[in-house]
């Protein structure tokens, strides 16, 4: 019995990245995952046997997780690829899809890319704005800070995401040496066409892999409580726990710890403005759901 990553699917097979020599093996299923209606993942750890050039998927071991759109199972890290400059993405949307991806996975490494044609002081603004975070700055054209980005996705499952137009399949293609189809930047809008539309694991030849996945670019909220919005801001939550209140949320509350650290900037003002958004948007959901089950 072999262990090993699906990697992929094709039609009725999937295919197997083995874990000790990274080989690669097209895989049928047993016939009891179709009848117990268990589908197989891209993520999934797997054990499996071989026959020739063919292998058999014997079982799937527990998921660690499962982030949506499209599914993709047992995820280290999600990378999530910004830019300030062609096209430049408002703060705003840089905070509610940081905010997305946090509600599925919490270690995010942000990168900044085109910083080769990113003003100084844009840059420096940015790293203080988002030093919560860990940070990357890398150019994909000239190279600058790639080293370092590959260096964070060794032996990880790392998925990529952002906005369209930010650099994704760029990067990925300098980490390993691949082809992605490049997308190109609207002239109408400034942003970014998709032009990635399914999920398989990319090999790092240093070890691990990337996915290149359109699934976080949403930055719409559902099915989330008002108190839980701030954990979505990590700077938000970390200073929660001083707050006079533990119900506080940080808007009209006296004694808010979050509301005194914003007015002494250790709390940017525009991440604080972007939660308060967020959090008026579940609120007013909320209210909508008890109106909607009334008229019921």
């Amino acid at each position: 019995m072999r262990k090993g990553t699906i990697i992929s699917f094709y039609s009725n097979f999937v295919i197997v990245s083995d874990d000790t020599d990274r080989s690669e093996t097209l895989c049928s299923l047993r016939g009891r995952f179709k009848l117990s209606n268990i589908k197989p993942l891209v993520g999934d750890k797997v054990e499996y046997i071989t026959d020739h050039d063919r292998g058999r998927i014997e079982s799937i071991l527990p998921r660690r997780n499962v982030i949506e759109k499209p599914r993709i199972s047992n995820v280290d890290q999600v990378i999530a690829v910004f830019s300030i400059s062609k096209p430049d993405v408002p703060y705003s949307t840089i905070d509610r899809t940081l905010a997305n991806v946090s509600r599925s996975i919490k270690n995010i490494l942000v990168v900044l890319n085109k910083t080769d044609i990113t003003d100084e002081r844009r840059l420096e603004e940015f790293k203080h704005i988002y030093g919560i975070y860990n940070l990357c700055l890398v150019s994909a054209y000239t190279k600058m800070g790639i080293e370092e980005l590959r260096s964070n996705l060794k032996d990880k499952i790392s998925v990529f995401a952002g906005p369209s137009g930010v650099g994704k399949s760029s990067l990925i293609n300098e980490i390993i040496d691949s082809n992605l189809k490049i997308g190109l930047i609207s002239e109408s809008t400034n942003l970014g066409k998709h032009t990635t539309t399914t999920a398989s694991l990319l090999k790092i030849p240093n070890g691990g892999f990337v996915v290149d996945t359109p699934g976080f670019t949403t930055t719409e909220f559902t099915k989330i409580n008002p108190e839980d919005v701030q954990k979505l801001f990590p700077e938000i939550f970390e200073a929660s726990g001083e707050c006079a209140f533990d119900d506080c949320l940080h808007e009209f509350e006296p004694e808010c710890k979050v509301k005194e650290l914003v007015e002494k900037g250790k709390i940017p003002k525009s991440r604080y403005e972007h939660y308060l958004s967020i959090l008026n948007e579940i609120k007013s959901q909320k209210i909508g759901d008890v109106r909607f089950d009334k008229k019921r």
